[in-house]
Formats: structure tokens, sequence, C-alpha cells
């Protein structure tokens, strides 16, 4: 197995995605994985689900659990497609939430400490600022919320 098939499965990579390259420095003390898409693959907007022309694309990094006390870096040039209803959109990723410059995996784990610790104590061991750990936080939160449902009042 090779070092871009190994972080596909890693970070669960799959079609129209895919691995370009890895890279490893050991300066900036990181590996970045650059990910790609299939150019011939219609992407859908986020918001209504049409399949629409692909209008360009932004540069766009995350930041993923470390490999062997390395940062691990996502990259990847993530398309913008135009939307007759919605405007320009940029299309959904599987490894991150919108907005978000945290992979899943990562947040995920810094959802796990933050149940038993402050996002001080957070922040620190995870190598992020004190912001980043409550945007995260506030994510999981919103999440939980919309998968409740509507809370019925109680009668006492």
């Amino acid at each position: 197995m090779n070092d871009k098939d190994l972080y596909a499965q890693i970070l669960g990579i799959s079609s129209p995605w895919s691995v370009d390259s890895v890279k490893l420095s050991l300066e900036s003390n990181s590996v970045i994985v650059a990910i790609e898409f299939d150019q011939s693959y219609s992407f859908a907007c986020p918001e209504c689900s049409a399949v629409c022309p692909r209008h360009d694309k932004k540069p766009r990094r995350w930041r993923h659990l470390d490999t062997c006390q390395l940062d691990t870096i996502i990259e990847c040039q993530v398309p913008r497609v135009k939307c007759k209803e919605h405007g320009v959109k940029m299309v959904s990723i599987p490894w991150a939430e919108k907005g978000s410059h945290f992979e899943l995996f990562f947040e995920a784990l810094v959802i796990k400490w933050l149940e038993v610790a402050p996002i001080s104590a957070v922040s620190e061991r995870m190598r992020i600022d004190w912001d980043s750990a409550q945007r995260i936080q506030h994510r999981a939160v919103e999440r939980g919320l919309s998968r409740r449902g509507p809370v019925k009042p109680v009668d006492v």
C-alpha cells in the first residue's frame, strides 16, 4: 500500500474525491494531504441538491488528527457550483462540516475531551486556540439540539 492509498483509507476518501499527494515537512512538523476531485463529476447544489454546472474552485485547509505526532493538514481546491435558484455555492465535502477548519474525526476527539475537561485544557492539548475549541463545541451542541426535536412542556 502506498502513502496515497493509506491516507485515503485513514481519511475515508472515496469517489469523486481522491488523495493526490502526501508531503512530509519536518520543518513545519506536518503532513500535508492534498485531495482532488474527479473533473468529470457533476456536483449538486448544497441547498437544493440539483446537479449544477461547476463555477470555480476555492482552496481550503482542514486540520486532521495527528500522524505520528505531526500536524496532519488536508488541502483541497473545493469546487463551487452555480445553482439557478441559489447562486454560487461551495459543494458539500464528506470530511468536514460547512465553515469548519477541522476534519470530522478531529472535531469528534475535541468533543470527547470537552465532555471531561475545560475548553482551556482541551485547546492546549489539541494545540488549537480557545475560540476554535469553543466553535467546535457550539457546532456539536447545535447538531444535538437539531436531532432532539421539539421539547414538550411539562405539567407540574
